[in-house]
């Protein structure tokens, strides 16, 4: 399911971000889902989605769409009253009710040590199904993060799409997607899948933890792409987000 949340400053004299919030927005959604207590969290344990005890994190969602914004060294200057919000998670109609009612009306705080935004979600809206192809282009509406392991290198290499080689990557990612949410591998080979770039590639750097011990950096992709593939493996991707670290806020993509 893929939802549009509609977030209205609760203070509008407290409007400043920082500008990597998507380490803090993520640790939201997965308080707001994993919370034992929730109706949302019940039904993911029993449907199967969740094993009991392990957090859930088949989700993914976008940047803050910010009609109105401005740019000051490392924060975001909020100059819109209400902002839009994409989170996208397991096909399932079932789960839309739960979903809605975890959010809607729900506030929460954003930010830093430094500065921090109060928000209302005041809206929840179910998004339609889109009708998948197996020829589709998309643009990134949350950087794609994607990586590759080295035999002697103590950390991952981030993988550019203008890397040779970087569809055979993508669509291994994407197989374990579908089998996610068939319970099944994918008779298709990975290589089969076809991946080009519809748009120059934009390097974008998050930091997550910003000032804690654990303050990490990774590299993502702006771009809009073209797939060519099986549409279950396509709406996959849609839905649980494409390339690594999703319930982070990578790889959420819209349809073009």
């Amino acid at each position: 399911m893929r939802f549009k949340l509609i977030l209205k400053l609760s203070d509008p004299l407290r409007n400043i971000l920082p500008v990597n919030y998507q380490f803090e927005l993520g640790s939201w959604f997965y308080r707001i889902i994993n919370n034992s207590e929730g109706a949302l969290y019940k039904y993911l344990v029993a449907s199967g989605y969740s094993q009991k005890g392990e957090p859930f994190r088949n989700f993914v969602f976008s940047h803050l769409m910010v009609p109105d914004r401005r740019i000051e060294g490392d924060r975001l200057v909020i100059q819109s009253q209400r902002i839009g919000l994409i989170f996208s998670t397991i096909p399932d109609e079932s789960i839309a009710p739960q979903v809605a009612e975890v959010f809607q009306g729900n506030h929460f705080l954003l930010g830093d040590r430094i500065s921090q935004v109060p928000f209302l979600v005041e809206k929840v809206e179910l998004l339609p199904e889109p009708e998948f192809t197996d020829k589709m282009t998309f643009k990134t509406l949350s950087p794609l993060h994607l990586t590759m392991k080295m035999q002697g290198r103590k950390n991952e290499l981030f993988l550019s799409p203008e890397t040779s080689g970087y569809a055979r990557f993508f669509y291994e990612n994407l197989h374990q997607k579908y089998k996610t949410l068939s319970g099944h591998d994918h008779p298709q080979d990975p290589l089969a899948g076809k991946f080009k770039l519809r748009s120059p590639v934009t390097q974008k750097g998050i930091t997550l933890q910003t000032g804690n011990p654990g303050q990490n950096k990774l590299i993502g992709y702006q771009l809009r792409f073209r797939l060519q593939a099986d549409p279950a493996l396509v709406r996959a991707g849609y839905y649980l987000g494409f390339g690594e670290k999703n319930h982070l806020g990578f790889g959420c993509c819209e349809i073009l």
